[in-house]
């Protein structure tokens, strides 16, 4: 039977209802985990692979396989055939990339979504899986390349299983042309591309970083060597692609790519920077707990793409993050009369020095492009300062080479943000190091402007005095000359107001959003000759009437005063910032030295009653996954459960970490927490008991150097040590209780929770205080002893 062809749908109309309704059931397809046991329902291959509980071995790869064609047949009508030495791709994982790339294109075009466009899939693979999944959701067509000749071969098959052949073209390309072959076929342009490279440079590169996962891989990987290691490996390979668009440009509308490490992230949103490339867009793609990579997309165009696909990380990470494209300032609930309303809006939003304002009537909407924030309180002040001071007008919102391609944001303050944030890892340390950039710029905004009123006063020129607190002694004089013997009391008054605000030397703005007006200003004391004064004992020069009192006294310090306010300079504040970076570099190396500490846990194993297990020699900065590896370990070693099972050995080879728990008394540890966490902050549990008594300061120097000695992550068993480890009996908790350590299977823990003691089990809450508990049973009486 021939395979039916699939043809994109050619009256626009139909394709806007179409891809309505396709997105709304695509958008949330995968928000929750899949369903295996209604899978297995529904497929009976797929039932073949899947366990008595419910649950999929991941590290079977037929399984693996079975479990992508099966979602691609349910949920997308696909078929696919996969060979076994060539990568499995996960289905979520590949949807969510194809996901963000349509809001990229919807939100960035003047077109309606939904409508034909043209993609290029680079290094499309065996399963050509990113032209499938795209074409089953828009009418795309697609260009799929690969230098490989087998999985060339199985994408065409493929292809032609779908019945694609008019709306995927697989090309075959050498390792030596180029990512984007335009002219080679004769394409003149265009939508988007796409690129999930390799992610690694080398062999020793991809066991290396397998080495420093915190857990071992949940899945097993089918993939060649070609589809995981390329030279320069996904920086090298997208880097490419960025060099080929500087000499395309407009030509392809969006470049996209996905990587696997966020430090890749980091150095190529930094070389798209330096190419002064700043319509771009970054965002992170999350399947679950498990597995997270993020995207990278950049265009010539002039069209920037809502901040859900290009500002879409929702961790702390912002060093990369592209400008902000889009501020709400207003939402009214209940406008009433709503010409009105709408009239006042385009009178207050148009007298604004925006660079284009535009409002709509029919539709009441109004799109306005601006260089900088024109309607802060801080940049009105600014003007109106200006104006007052009769100092040319400086154009507050400059008109930049392309007009199109304007942003909001200030460059100079995310600039220098960036550049003082590199390495740091906590979020406290961040808000702290950007509130001190913030100071400092608005320090040198205020020893500019007084900079600038001291060149004033040299060029005998009369002083923007509301740029300081001094007031205009000049005038007053002037004043007081010109009045006659009627007004004399009213002088006396203003004369006293002016001494009162002569002595303000320090003032502090109340106005937060004010940039230049919210620090202390400083008048200095300027020693010159000492002045003509009148009769008032005022100075003839207003700028030099600070220096002195009436009657030619000096102004000295204020002796009743407690405490006087130290000048904050830049050497101070240099020598400070070092004092702090001495002091975080050496807690980083006490913490990295108490972390490398190795202990020994006692344990043993439970189901229902106390197996003998033995001690495991972990480090103070393990997870406790490691020790539950270790442990299981020994299991296999010992043989446990050899009463019960047959071949017990091979029992334990086939249990897992997530098959295992650790309970430290009747606390319950997840897997994802380090013994340090529990040791630094003396954690008790129930019974006023702590979970983990060792000690937390670092050891003695030269006590055990073997304790803090670098490790060996990519040794072999049958590779000599390099190192004597200490007797694991002479290490700290050596002497422990074994029986206050239980490893439990977590199956049987899962049948057997409801009698006692794992009734009285619960996994650890470190907002809960255990020390006030009232323990209860499931029935809710109350416990009569402790333990």
């Amino acid at each position: 039977m021939a395979t039916q062809k699939r043809k994109a749908p050619a009256d626009e109309h139909c394709v806007d209802e179409a891809t309505t309704k396709k997105d709304e059931y695509y958008r949330y397809l995968y928000g929750s985990e899949p369903d295996f046991r209604a899978l297995a329902r529904k497929d009976p291959e797929f039932a073949h692979f899947l366990q008595k509980d419910g649950r999929l071995d991941f590290t079977d790869p037929a399984a693996i396989m079975q479990l992508t064609r099966t979602l691609l047949k349910q949920d997308f009508g696909l078929q696919i055939e996969l060979p076994d030495d060539r990568l499995c791709p996960p289905v979520p994982n590949r949807h969510n990339y194809i996901l963000w790339l349509k809001t990229l294109l919807d939100t960035s075009s003047y077109r309606e979504p939904g409508g034909k466009l043209c993609g290029l899939d680079i290094g499309t693979g065996a399963s050509c899986i990113y032209p499938l999944l795209g074409t089953a959701q828009r009418p795309w067509c697609f260009i799929a390349t690969d230098i490989d000749e087998k999985s060339l071969g199985c994408a065409r098959k493929n292809v032609g299983l779908n019945g694609l052949e008019e709306r995927i073209q697989v090309v075959e390309r050498k390792a030596t042309d180029t990512l984007i072959p335009l002219d080679d076929l004769g394409i003149q342009s265009i939508d988007f591309t796409m690129m999930n490279p390799p992610f690694y440079a080398s062999d020793q590169e991809m066991l290396a970083l397998a080495e420093k996962k915190d857990r071992p891989p949940h899945s097993t990987c089918t993939g060649a060597p070609v589809e995981m290691v390329c030279d320069g490996g996904e920086v090298a390979h997208v880097g490419r692609m960025l060099q080929e668009s500087l000499t395309l440009r407009n030509r392809v509308q969006w470049y996209t790519a996905m990587v696997g490490k966020a430090s890749s992230l980091e150095l190529l949103v930094e070389e798209l920077r330096k190419n002064g490339i700043d319509n771009y867009a970054v965002s992170e793609l999350v399947q679950g707990t498990k597995t997270r990579r993020w995207t990278l997309g950049w265009s010539f165009g002039p069209m920037r793409p809502v901040e859900a696909a290009a500002r879409g990380i929702k961790t702390d990470w912002i060093k990369g993050l592209p400008p902000i494209t889009r501020v709400n300032l207003l939402r009214l609930l209940d406008v009433g009369d709503i010409p009105s309303v709408t009239k006042r809006i385009n009178e207050v939003i148009g007298s604004l020095e925006l660079q284009s304002w535009v409002w709509e009537p029919q539709s009441l909407k109004g799109i306005g492009r601006a260089r900088e924030n024109v309607w802060g309180r801080a940049w009105r002040r600014r003007k109106q300062r200006e104006m007052a001071g009769g100092q040319n007008q400086v154009d507050a919102s400059p008109t930049p080479t392309n007009a199109d391609d304007c942003k909001l944001g200030f460059s100079t303050t995310q600039e220098r943000i960036s550049t003082n944030t590199v390495g740091l890892v906590a979020l406290d340390d961040f808000r702290k190091r950007r509130a001190e950039v913030l100071e400092q710029q608005e320090r040198e905004a205020r020893e500019a402007a007084l900079a600038a009123l001291s060149a004033a006063r040299t060029a005998n020129s009369t002083p923007d005095r509301s740029l300081t607190a001094t007031p205009n002694n000049a005038a007053a004089a002037a004043a007081n000359n010109a009045s006659s013997a009627d007004n004399s009391e009213a002088e006396k008054h203003k004369k006293k107001k002016v001494k009162r605000a002569a002595k303000a030397l320090v003032s502090f703005g109340g106005d937060e959003e004010d940039e230049e007006d919210s620090g202390p200003v400083v008048a200095k004391t300027i020693k010159r000759d000492a002045p003509k004064s009148d009769e008032n004992g005022l100075s003839s020069e207003g700028g030099d009437s600070d220096a002195k009192k009436p009657g030619g006294k000096k102004i000295t310090v204020n002796s009743s005063v407690g405490i006087v306010p130290r000048a904050l300079t830049k050497a101070a504040l240099r020598r400070e910032a070092a004092e702090r970076e001495a002091l975080r570099k050496e807690f980083l190396q006490l913490q990295a030295t108490v972390k490398a500490t190795e202990i020994a846990i006692p344990f043993v194993f439970y189901d229902g009653t106390n197996i003998p297990g033995g001690m495991v020699r972990v480090k103070k900065g393990d997870f406790v996954w490691v020790f539950l590896d270790k442990s299981r370990k020994v299991g296999a070693e010992l043989g446990v459960g050899g009463d019960k099972l047959a071949n017990a050995r091979r029992s334990w080879a086939r249990v897992g970490v997530d098959d295992l728990m650790l309970v430290r008394g009747s606390i319950i540890i997840p897997h994802h927490y380090e013994f340090y966490f529990f040791i630094i902050n003396k954690t008790v549990g129930p019974g006023n008991k702590r979970l983990f008594d060792y000690v937390a300061e670092a050891p003695l120097v030269g006590a055990s150097p073997e304790a803090t000695a670098p490790s060996e992550p990519l040794s072999t068993p049958g590779q000599p040590s390099s190192k004597v480890l200490p007797d694991i009996r002479s290490l700290e908790g050596a002497s422990d209780d074994p029986t206050f350590t239980k490893v439990v299977d977590r199956r049987w823990y899962q049948r057997n929770k409801h009698i006692y003691p794992a009734s009285v089990w619960q996994e650890f809450d470190p907002e809960k205080d255990y020390q006030s508990e009232i323990r209860r049973d499931p029935g809710g009486n109350a416990f009569f002893f402790s333990g």
